[in-house]
């Protein structure tokens, strides 16, 4: 009996057991939205600019990047590369959505990198560890934008409460420490599974030593190792003529 599709042709219910799955963190990224939607309009970006970089930009670190420079009266090349120096991460995560998605279409491809964040995948990843993995392409797409699409809807709503709040938000350096009670936030729910305990674990050890590096690469090497052994310590789906997919 066919699975009932949701929209765009893939399964219901593996795209709401993906939101689930994210549920636990839509707090902490509605939180981190709001401090970035206030942080927008303190570091003199017009309400309507603001909601311009929310509609063009799905990422809180390229954002923050970008905002002193822009304060600055930066060039537009140097504002280009401290976003793409902030999001450096997202060339490790690729690589993991790449080996997971090779089989659905070009199109549905594009939405999934254009979707993919650091919770999302995190999320997806621990759901994908036991007798409850999605197995085929279609389940294991299916969740993978159902957990994204609701950060996508928590971000989106934290950022633009944060746009319309800053004006009554007096500044304060305490808004910082908020931010991180907010990462906090979004962080500790993740860590329910070994290889997620591992990762965070990797990523703490490599980005103390590293955290002078220039541009944010110490960052970006944390990131990495905590993906790599997220990987080595994760589940490993059969491959090869053996290998058996559910379509029913």
């Amino acid at each position: 009996m066919a699975e009932p599709e949701a929209r765009g042709g893939l399964p219901r219910g593996p795209f709401l057991e993906g939101m689930r799955l994210i549920g636990s963190t839509v707090a902490g990224t509605f939180a981190w939205g709001v401090i970035t939607g206030v942080a927008m309009v303190k570091g003199g970006l017009s309400p309507m600019q603001a909601a311009g970089m929310l509609v063009l930009v799905f990422s809180g670190t390229a954002q923050l990047a970008a905002l002193p420079l822009i304060g600055a009266g930066a060039s537009l090349a140097a504002i280009w590369a401290a976003a793409l120096l902030a999001n450096l991460r997202f060339l490790a995560y690729s690589a993991v959505v790449a080996g997971e998605f090779h089989g659905q279409s070009t199109g549905r491809r594009l939405l999934m990198g254009w979707m993919t964040t650091d919770t999302g995948l995190a999320a997806y990843l621990a759901g994908q560890q036991g007798p409850a993995a999605a197995r085929t392409d279609a389940q294991r797409a299916a969740r993978f934008l159902g957990a994204n699409t609701l950060v996508y809807a928590g971000w989106t709503i934290g950022t633009a409460v944060g746009v319309a709040a800053a004006g009554w938000i007096p500044d304060s350096p305490r808004l910082g420490f908020v931010g991180v009670l907010a990462i906090l936030a979004l962080v500790g729910p993740m860590l329910s599974t070994r290889s997620m305990v591992a990762a965070a674990a990797a990523a703490a050890l490599v980005v103390l030593p590293l955290r002078d590096w220039p541009y944010h690469l110490g960052t970006f090497a944390a990131i990495a190792a905590g993906v790599a052994c997220a990987l080595v310590l994760g589940p490993r789906r059969p491959t090869g003529p053996g290998r058996r997919e559910s379509r029913c």
